[in-house]
């Protein structure tokens, strides 16, 4: 599996528990770091994609994933199947 795909998807699965969960002191500096961190991953991953409705395409796929209605093997065959030439 792509480890930048991984690492990815795991930051955006811990800020949406975060931005779910109850709050706390300092929750929203939490919340903006990760989210600085899913920027950086986005930008690496989104280089890969030849327009941008490849890209909506799997971000819709990453919210799927991290609400458990898609497996992350499958996101990542969503990747490939976007970001591979024909």
């Amino acid at each position: 599996m792509d480890e930048t795909l991984k690492q990815y998807m795991l930051l955006f699965k811990q800020n949406n528990d975060l931005v779910n969960g109850p709050d706390y002191p300092n929750k929203e500096k939490d919340i903006q770091n990760q989210k600085e961190q899913i920027e950086a991953y986005e930008k690496l991953l989104q280089q890969g994609f030849t327009s941008d409705y490849d890209y909506d395409e799997f971000a819709d796929s990453v919210i799927k994933c991290a609400y458990g209605d898609m497996t992350l093997e499958e996101l990542e065959a969503v990747y490939y199947g976007l970001t591979s030439p024909f």
